[in-house]
């Protein structure tokens, strides 16, 4: 193996000392970014769990308050009373208005329109938006499913800039929707909770933030200056006279990173008790509601002469009452002497203090009677409501570090530690190649040496050690300004394509309900077809637009046609906030799925046009990791953004990040030259139509798009969009946890992409990784059956992500250099067309995959069709296996397939 270190003059003493100063600078001005960002982006999305929490325990009570509202006047209609009668309720929401201070206006209005009772300020009469009243009466006139009970209408929680409104709708004696019933409260109070819980927060992990600071400080800069001095051993010599100037010992390096590790731990305990008093008022106000709703009528009916003795139905009162409200244990109503008249539930001894069961109690006395009632709740509840924070806490964390790694990763690549990292990690992936090459017998993977050798000439460029003398006498690396300046226009074009996959992604927690209340073009289009057919038509355009990125390409300058693109897709994004017709928000969503298609085919298309072959699966990888990263990073704060601001100010921040990907496009300089063009007057020089033919006749391509992407494509929807809710469904756990699940998927995808295209690369064989990214999938989709319940689940999508990895960059990379390699008059079709088709034919498999799906579940039900999709996808490797066998003729090419 040749060393990668340039013999170089040696630096002065002044020198040496300039280059110790820098890299403390710098060491000090990236500790100082990660920390505050890291830090900081998890404070903003813990305070915003903490306020979801509270949110959540508070619309529990609200909810219960809309639905008394719409049982009292049902009960009034079953007794003869008709819509226009219900102006009674008035003083029924004063009452609940002296109950719940945040409550701020109620009202009722029938299903034309006219409001019938309202109380409250009447300048949020106008609160209320016409597409909320109408889906709430569509989904109560949806008819019941064969075979299900039809029960009373949910309440519908929707989110303003400077409210929180809870609406349910009223049914005749028929169960026909008479009227909505809509309240509206003001969350400032929880919000200012959620603040005070963030301050605390904030102030108790400062020592935490100073110390990673200072532990990352010194990381990097001690590692940076020992990588340094790897490359110009003058200053190891130099440094033995000196103790300050020693190697650091690895265990003290260890340590000091389990230090960073631990902080942010520590943060998550931190968060989880500065949360606890206010969760516990929460909950006590709860149970106070439902004392105060109980008591009241209990006092009602004693008013009019009857005994508490001779009450009935009130124990189907309170069960009722309890099934409503999951976080009370018991109900209860006793007498002077303390005996029970009434009882649902479990109930301690009577006392407000936890009892030998571990139960809290909360009492309330009858008006008029020296009864009381007592409710109570596990005294434990406070506790497993923050202990499932927990998870969510650290997933802010791992969230947070991604999108501090997306954000922070040009002003990294500009840095002296950039260079020098590089020059680390290429020595390891030369030294790899170097077995690689021992053990095959030829220079597959030669890449890493000059890899190696350009990180090592750039850290020496900014160290200022560079001399004319080194060129002349070649002992400097000659790595072109092209290439080296293609690093930097990656970054940002990694950030463009993150910031445009941003934009979709921020939109999926709440898309389909905004779609699902547009005004369709007729009566008979349910909720659940308004909220699919947009979805369809972005599918649609994307895949349309896949073909259409090497034509544009060819034709027109991939940086402007990417910023038009990111202009007309910000455009449709802003626009789809205000549209209320379902036809024009399909219209939008066409608009933006060839936007955002053409963005990511146009990038994919650059990457392809100027990245060397021997790194062609890292910078394909560069993309999809962005993407995936996007994955990641959207929901939550597409979430946080439509809880707090609603779903259509939520649409316009997907379009400012869309903007923001154009901001990005700008600084973009593309190199004029690709790396391989094909020869003038070839067929792929000429493009077309006919290059797509010649890939569809291509026997190596077709098998690796047919045998792997399109197979790989179809088990990720089904395992990602179809089972995982279906099976968390069919196991009892809550939404909340399959998106847990799912985040696996992604997290381990993004972890081994990289290291898995570096490998690639490094070892020159794309076959082996293929296949065996098909097999880990397969045993993905056998975890289940042979595990079950969430730990096989979780298995399965940790495996998928992995397996997809592993296969990703190496099938994509391979099917550009099926046509690369060939003679430049012989080739039919271009990199950029056979990525094209390879896209355009990938999605076949989305297609495909809810049939596949719903067949195979028929047949075998959901861990039966896991394993005989996996079975299959394991079938379709080991045909890639025997397809891509190597071929004398093109065995001695660099890169070769196997």
């Amino acid at each position: 193996m040749s060393d990668t270190t340039l013999s170089t003059p040696h630096p002065a003493a002044s020198d040496a000392e300039a280059a110790r100063r820098r890299l403390r600078r710098q060491s000090l001005l990236f500790a100082s970014l990660f920390s505050l960002l890291l830090f900081g982006l998890s404070l903003l999305l813990i305070a915003w769990r903490v306020e979801q929490v509270l949110v959540t325990l508070t619309q529990d009570r609200t909810d219960r308050m809309v639905r008394q509202l719409a049982e009292d006047g049902e009960n009034a209609m079953r007794l003869g009373l008709t819509v226009g009668d219900l102006g009674f309720l008035e003083a029924q929401m004063a009452r609940l208005a002296q109950r719940e201070p945040s409550l701020r206006m109620a009202r009722v209005a029938s299903t034309d329109g006219q409001v019938v009772a309202r109380y409250g300020d009447a300048a949020l009469k106008d609160a209320v938006a016409p597409r909320w009243d109408a889906r709430l009466l569509a989904d109560a006139s949806a008819p019941v499913a064969p075979g299900k009970e039809a029960r009373e209408a949910p309440v519908a929680e929707r989110t303003t800039p400077t409210h929180v409104l809870g609406g349910t709708v009223l049914l005749d004696p028929a169960g026909v929707p008479a009227a909505t019933v809509w309240a509206v409260f003001d969350p400032t109070a929880l919000r200012r909770q959620a603040r005070d819980a963030g301050l605390t927060v904030v102030l108790r992990a400062l020592p935490l933030v100073l110390v990673s600071l200072a532990v990352i400080w010194a990381v990097l800069y001690l590692w940076g200056w020992q990588t340094v001095r790897m490359l110009q051993p003058s200053l190891s010599s130099a440094a033995s006279s000196s103790t300050r100037e020693r190697g650091v010992p690895r265990w003290a390096l260890v340590l000091l990173l389990a230090g960073v590790l631990a902080a942010p731990l520590a943060l998550v305990g931190i968060a989880r008790e500065a949360a606890r008093p206010f969760v516990t008022t929460q909950i006590e106000a709860n149970a106070d509601a439902v004392l105060a709703a109980m008591a009241a009528r209990i006092e009602r009916a004693v008013q009019y002469g009857v005994p508490l003795n001779a009450l009935n139905g009130v124990d189907a009162l309170f069960t009722e009452q309890l099934a409503a409200a999951p976080e009370l244990s018991g109900l209860s109503l006793r007498d002077a002497s303390g005996q029970k008249v009434a009882q649902a539930g479990g109930t301690g001894s009577g006392t407000a203090a936890s009892d030998a069961g571990g139960v809290l109690e909360r009492t309330r006395a009858l008006a008029g009677t020296d009864a009381r009632m007592v409710v109570s709740y596990p005294a434990d509840y406070v506790d497993r409501t923050l202990g499932a924070m927990l998870v969510d806490l650290f997933l802010a964390l791992v969230i947070s570090a991604v999108l501090m790694r997306e954000l922070t990763r040009g002003l990294w690549r500009r840095s002296l530690l950039h260079p020098l990292m590089e020059y680390r990690a290429a020595r390891g992936w030369q030294r790899f190649a170097a077995r690689v090459r021992r053990r095959r017998g030829h220079e597959a993977g030669s890449g890493a040496e000059g890899t190696a050798a350009a990180a090592a000439q750039r850290a020496r460029a900014l160290l200022g050690w560079t001399s004319a003398s080194d060129v002349a006498t070649g002992t400097a690396a000659t790595v072109s300004p092209a290439a080296a300046d293609w690093g930097v226009q990656m970054t940002r074009l990694r950030l463009a394509v993150f910031l445009v996959a941003l934009s979709e992604e921020l939109l999926r927690p709440f898309f389909t309900v905004l779609a699902s209340e547009m005004a369709g073009p007729g009566s008979g289009w349910s909720p659940e077809m308004l909220a699919g057919i947009p979805v369809a038509a972005f599918m649609a355009t994307f895949a349309a637009a896949q073909p259409m990125g090497p034509w544009i390409a060819r034709r027109f300058d991939i940086r402007l046609s990417l910023m038009l693109a990111a202009i007309a897709g910000a455009g449709a994004l802003a626009a789809s906030a205000w549209v209320h017709e379902a036809s024009l928000l399909v219209l939008l969503r066409a608009i933006g799925g060839a936007a955002y298609g053409l963005a990511l085919i146009l990038a994919q298309t650059a990457v392809v046009r100027f990245t060397p072959q021997a790194q062609r699966a890292r910078g394909l990888t560069e993309v999809a990791t962005a993407i995936v990263a996007a994955g990641i990073v959207g929901p939550p704060f597409g979430g946080m953004i439509a809880g707090r601001v609603g779903d259509s100010f939520g649409m316009v921040a997907c379009a400012l990040a869309m903007l923001l990907a154009f901001a990005a496009l700008l600084r973009l300089r593309l190199p004029t030259v690709a790396v391989n063009p094909p020869a003038a007057g070839s067929a792929a020089a000429r493009g077309g139509w006919r290059g797509y033919a010649a890939v569809l006749r291509e026997p190596r391509a077709m098998t690796i798009i047919l045998g792997s992407a399109v197979p790989a494509r179809l088990v990720a929807v089904m395992v990602l969009s179809i089972v995982v809710p279906l099976y968390m469904h069919d196991i009892g756990q809550p939404p909340a946890v399959a998106g847990r699940v799912l985040l696996l998927y992604f997290l381990c995808y993004a972890m081994t992409a990289s290291l898995m295209a570096h490998w690639s690369d490094a070892a020159g064989e794309r076959r082996r990784f293929i296949v065996a990214g098909c097999v880990i999938a397969g045993a993905a989709c056998l975890a289940v059956p042979l595990l079950g319940g969430l730990w096989g689940m979780a298995a399965c999508c940790a495996l998928l992500g992995a397996g997809q990895a592993t296969q990703s960059p190496s099938q994509i990379a391979m099917v550009t250099e099926v046509f690369e390699k060939k003679p430049p008059q012989q080739r039919l079709a271009t990199p950029e067309q056979a990525i094209a088709a390879y896209r355009l034919i990938e999605r076949l498999g989305s297609v495909a995959a809810p049939f596949v799906t719903a067949l195979a579940i028929l047949w075998a039900g959901l861990a039966g069709a896991l394993s005989v999709v996996g079975l299959a996808v394991a079938l379709a490797g080991a045909a890639v296996w025997f397809g891509l066998r190597p071929v004398a003729t093109r065995a001695t090419v660099p890169g070769a397939a196997a």
